[in-house]
């Protein structure tokens, strides 16, 4: 059973260690050196984490958002994992809390990610950069932008 929920403080260091294994298999066209644990903390400062869990078991995946402007920062799932739908669940997650349209950069080598969001339903908004570093900026939802968040100050967020 897959449980998707807020993340816990004590979810940290397997998150950390999820988030380093998931992209080095996610970018190895990037130096696996450049990668490091701590880029989970820096990378995450500030944003609101939903973490998938086994029942009585580890976390297989992460989506972290910066709800301020609803933008999807990290979606990742435990390389053994992927292909489960793990990450389209997380995704469905972000319904019961932040309001449309959200949106995503996605690294536009990044092809099997580009496929995954394209097949559940988000359309390219736009494109930016050049090389390694080139974007797609991808949107999902067509509601009247109602970001800024509007998230009352009394609504849990992670970490």
């Amino acid at each position: 059973m897959l449980l998707i929920r807020l993340a816990y403080l004590s979810d940290t260091e397997a998150l950390a260690h999820l988030f380093l294994q998931a992209r080095r298999a996610a970018f190895p066209w990037v130096d696996p050196v450049l990668f490091q644990l701590s880029d989970f903390a820096s990378q995450t400062q500030g944003e609101t984490i939903w973490v998938a869990a086994l029942a009585e078991g580890p976390v297989v995946g992460f989506i972290s958002v910066w709800p301020p402007s609803c933008f999807v920062h990290h979606l990742f799932v435990a390389p053994a994992y992927q292909g489960q739908d793990i990450g389209q669940r997380l995704l469905a997650s972000l319904t019961s809390w932040l309001p449309l349209p959200y949106t995503l950069k996605c690294l536009t080598r990044n092809t099997r990610a580009l496929t995954f969001y394209l097949k559940n339903g988000w359309l390219q908004a736009g494109s930016s950069g050049q090389g390694n570093d080139a974007y797609q900026l991808l949107q999902f939802g067509t509601a009247p932008p109602a970001c800024p968040n509007k998230l009352s100050s009394s609504t849990e967020v992670g970490l």
